[in-house]
């Protein structure tokens, strides 16, 4: 019992540091950030900050492993309930399309930041994040198209094709969004190109 209470107490306080830099990522980016950025943000004194993380460099790679688990859940978990391809393609694709207008109106984001990482870090388990970042998105398209196949909605049937166009395709707006030069009309046309190949 004494085990569990300082295990639940550290997790709490790592999921208030975790959670107030989330937030300074989002506003700032990841180069621009520093260690007391993420002190104000949070409330946890430096040395209690350091009992858990080195580094901004380590507090921004656990934010992007907790949100790479968690991102698109509830699309994975409704797949398995199996409801309307129609409506739940377009559910996943107003969410990517959320995202992206969010960033070009400013609003907070973590993709600057996560860019910013990716173009900064290469060493391997920072590859392995990008990775698994990646076969999750795959994977969740894939689980919607095989849905879309099952209900006859999707023709084409190398959903892993098709899967990593969609991953192709959503990198490019990410980066173009980064520019400020993407327009919510130019996101509905792609997506809209990308509803065409699935028949």
């Amino acid at each position: 019992m004494n085990e569990i209470m300082p295990n639940k107490r550290r997790e709490s306080k790592k999921a208030i540091i975790i959670a107030g830099a989330q937030k300074v990522f989002s506003t700032k980016g990841f180069l621009n950030v520093t260690m007391q950025d993420i002190i104000d943000a949070c409330g946890i004194s430096r040395g209690g900050i350091y009992l858990y993380f080195r580094a901004t460099d380590d507090i921004f790679f656990e934010t992007i492993t907790q949100r790479s688990v968690r991102q698109f859940d509830d699309i994975r978990e409704a797949v398995k309930n199996e409801p309307s391809f129609d409506q739940l393609i377009r559910v996943y694709l107003g969410k990517h399309k959320n995202r992206l207008i969010n960033h070009i109106n400013g609003a907070p984001s973590l993709l600057r930041a996560m860019y910013e990482y990716s173009f900064t870090h290469h060493a391997d388990c920072d590859k392995r994040l990008k990775q698994k970042q990646t076969n999750a998105t795959k994977a969740t398209v894939r689980a919607i198209l095989d849905l879309g196949v099952k209900q006859n909605k999707v023709t084409c049937h190398d959903t892993k094709i098709i899967a990593d166009n969609f991953m192709l395709l959503i990198e490019g707006m990410s980066i173009v969004a980064l520019t400020g030069t993407l327009t919510a009309q130019q996101i509905d046309d792609q997506f809209h190109m990308f509803m065409q190949q699935l028949s």
